[in-house]
């Protein structure tokens, strides 16, 4: 379920703007619930009806029926419920509309009044995408006129995935192009520039900057945010999978979105600033909480823990997770993103990249491609090994160093061209799982190469 919240000041008009994005949304085939949120004392019953009564003598949960519809009240007492005990009451439906919530960790677009007299939230959090206004404002994100209800609603059916590069427009055109190829070195790189070390290749204004190398992950992290700060359109492609198997957010956060899960690892993975982490450590409590018998295998030998296998002898079926994204089935050679260790793997690349993602995203208002739509600024996962026909014609004796180069050309090219929006087509499952950037389009990505 995709939820988006309405937040803003007491009197800016958020009951009013969800009003009419119901009746909008509902009004395009789409199915919506909404929750509200009140800071005052509320009860929807009256002493001396049926039900009061039912409550007053201790019932917990009281149901009032009709033919028309019913209603659930739900006795509580202690703290207040938080927004995802709640939204996992709701039956499914394509989109939740949440009134208020407004510190909750959801994307928001913010309603402002310049009458109200109380600044913008939106200068304090990153998670408000949008700002919908009757007044004249520039800011950092998009400025909605809030008596458009079609373009709100437009927006924020882009944002959650329900509508696809029909609406990219002119968002999938980017002044500058990154490509990252990361690194899961638990040491500095040489300091000799190396093969499986991190390197940036950069493509702006019809030029190629020469690939930057990096030794460390703190290095390659502190850099992208600079470029990413100097604003414009920019599109960032890391190649490391952003998603894991459908089922693994909601077994570990409860919710089935990547951001939330991205939010989790953020908070649990330590990478220090000379690549030091603790990345087997997480995946073995990973494994732990599941069961101890998987998804994560792959680790040092001698490894100390029980629940971290050396070598691939886990069940997927019995831990009710899937080998391999729905991506890498469709894309191989792409490896599953379970395995740390040992040729080919990706899996330590992800548990070290997504948090640096999640970061960046925060700090820079930036989108994170497929669970949110593109916007100015947009990180996306990519593979460069789609280029291995055009990195071996290169004769580059460090592969990594031609394939961020020749991808971010390439991606660059066909956003110049326009030509780029069909890359940002993806399955329902990239919603949750993700996807690669390119993914199914590499001779487009070969020919664009060839475009001046």
């Amino acid at each position: 379920m995709k939820v988006y919240g309405v937040i803003g000041w007491k009197n800016s008009g958020k009951t009013s703007l969800m009003e009419r994005l119901v009746a909008e949304i509902v009004g395009r085939g789409f199915s919506v619930s909404t929750v509200k949120h009140v800071h005052h004392a509320v009860d929807l019953d009256q002493p001396g009806k049926d039900t009061f009564r039912h409550r007053a003598a201790g019932a917990r949960e009281v149901v009032l029926a009709s033919a028309d519809r019913f209603a659930l009240m739900v006795e509580h007492r202690g703290p207040e419920p938080e927004l995802p005990a709640i939204l996992a009451r709701l039956a499914p439906v394509d989109l939740v509309l949440v009134e208020g919530y407004k510190r909750d960790a959801h994307p928001k677009v913010e309603v402002w009044r310049e009458e109200t007299g109380q600044p913008l939230i939106q200068s304090g959090d990153a998670l408000v995408r949008a700002v919908a206004t009757d007044a004249s404002l520039v800011l950092p994100v998009p400025v909605l006129d809030l008596n458009d209800t079609k373009a709100v609603a437009d927006f924020i059916l882009r944002e959650v995935g329900l509508l696809r590069s029909a609406g990219l427009g002119n968002t999938a055109s980017f002044d500058r192009v990154m490509i990252v190829d990361w690194s899961g070195r638990a040491a500095r790189s040489p300091s000799r520039e190396s093969k499986d070390s991190i390197w940036i290749g950069m493509s702006e204004a019809g030029r190629d900057l020469p690939p930057a190398y990096f030794r460390t992950r703190s290095e390659a992290e502190a850099w992208i945010a600079d470029r990413l700060f100097e604003g414009g359109k920019q599109l960032v492609g890391f190649d490391f999978p952003m998603g894991y198997p459908k089922g693994f957010a909601r077994r570990l956060t409860g919710r089935d979105d990547a951001i939330s899960l991205h939010r989790w690892l953020a908070e649990r993975i330590s990478d220090r600033i000379d690549n030091s982490n603790n990345r087997f450590e997480i995946a073995e409590a990973i494994n732990r909480h599941l069961g101890g018998a998987g998804p994560f295998w792959g680790c040092p030998k001698g490894w100390p823990g029980p629940n971290l296998p050396f070598r691939k002898t886990v069940d997927y079926a019995a831990l009710r997770l899937s080998e391999k994204r729905r991506v890498e089935r469709e894309n191989p050679p792409a490896k599953a993103v379970w395995q740390l260790m040992g040729a080919g793997s990706v899996g330590s690349q992800a548990l070290l990249g997504i948090p640096v993602v999640h970061r960046l995203a925060s700090a820079t208002g930036a989108a994170v491609w497929p669970f949110e739509a593109p916007r100015d600024l947009t990180l996306a996962e990519v593979y460069p090994s789609l280029m291995s026909g055009p990195v071996a014609a290169s004769g580059d004796p460090i592969p990594d160093r031609a394939q961020v180069r020749l991808l971010a050309r390439a991606l660059f090219n066909l956003s110049a061209m326009d030509r780029l929006a069909p890359l940002f087509e993806a399955p329902p499952e990239a919603q949750e799982e993700g996807w690669i950037l390119g993914a199914g389009h590499a001779p487009l990505l070969a020919e664009a190469l060839r475009w001046a």
